[in-house]
């Protein structure tokens, strides 16, 4: 791994040379759930229509890189690969680099938005489905935050950037943590839900050696949340909805993924620091945006 994140992240001259007719370039988005992954895949299957998946072979796909690596070899015109259940780390293949694509979000404001989800999907047998329209919010919460439930609002975004956990149900550890932040720090296409355009902006820009024409606007998909509600908003409105015990609960057993977001957060604000004349960029992007509405 750590080999072929030395190959990712080498010069430009080195970047340029990669995208050459002898290396394939694959991008696998770990679609994580309530992440605006959604999104994500329509830009990817704008650009590479037949050549981008969306996986759902799940039991396939846990199986990691041993299912990974000879799928993508068995698949020569595939560029874009989604998965809901991408099992790390990604293989190292030869003549073939694979760009790890992650969104994250902030922990806490998530919340609502996997709830209401959940609610809708009345004709899903899922636990979370099942309980969310069941039971309140606060309810809801109290049940996701026990420790045989699983992870999906609690260090969520910490279990989905590390390989598979020995002990899956117990609390993550300050060790996992780490290990999370240098996953973060390690991944090519690093975005954020909150700030989806420059992320947008960022993927452009690294992958453009590769794929020259790449346009990632997009048309927003399964739209959930009302886009002029601030994020301290929102959070707010969770904790009078849930009351105090239940909100700093939800902000214990989150700890560690708040963490891992404030990294997420400084490495970025640095991305987009060392992104020359990104002003300009977002400004053309976003009108291109504008165009498919």
């Amino acid at each position: 791994m750590l080999k072929m994140l030395s190959r990712l992240f080498g010069s430009q001259r080195h970047a340029i040379a990669l995208g050459s007719d002898q290396n394939r370039v694959v991008i696998i988005h770990n679609h994580l759930f309530k992440n605006a992954g959604s999104t994500v895949d329509w830009a990817l299957k704008k650009n590479f229509g037949r050549g981008f998946v969306d996986h759902r072979d799940d039991v396939s796909m846990r199986k990691g890189a041993e299912y990974l690596a000879p799928y993508i070899n068995e698949h020569p015109y595939i560029h874009a690969v989604s998965s809901h259940h991408l099992k790390l780390p990604l293989p190292e293949l030869e003549d073939t680099l694979l760009f790890h694509l992650m969104m994250f979000r902030h922990p806490i404001e998530r919340v609502s938005s996997v709830y209401n989800y959940e609610r809708k999907q009345v004709n899903s047998s899922t636990p979370g489905s099942i309980h969310a329209r069941k039971l309140n919010l606060k309810d809801y919460i109290l049940w996701r935050m026990e420790p045989g439930v699983g992870y999906t609002i609690r260090n969520f975004h910490i279990v989905h950037s590390i390989s598979p956990r020995k002990a899956n149900r117990k609390p993550v550890s300050e060790e996992e943590l780490q290990m999370a932040v240098k996953a973060v720090k390690a991944t090519p296409l690093l975005g954020l839900v909150e700030r989806f355009d420059e992320s947008m902006v960022l993927f452009e820009e690294t992958l453009r050696c590769y794929f020259p024409s790449i346009d990632l606007s997009y048309k927003i998909q399964n739209i959930n949340q009302d886009k002029k509600v601030s994020r301290e908003e929102r959070i707010a409105k969770l904790r009078s909805e849930v009351g105090d015990e239940t909100f700093q609960l939800l902000l214990d057993e989150n700890e560690k993924d708040l963490k891992l977001y404030e990294c997420v957060l400084e490495e970025f604000h640095k991305r987009i620091m060392n992104t020359p004349d990104m002003s300009s960029k977002l400004k053309d992007f976003q009108a291109r945006c504008a165009d498919k509405y």
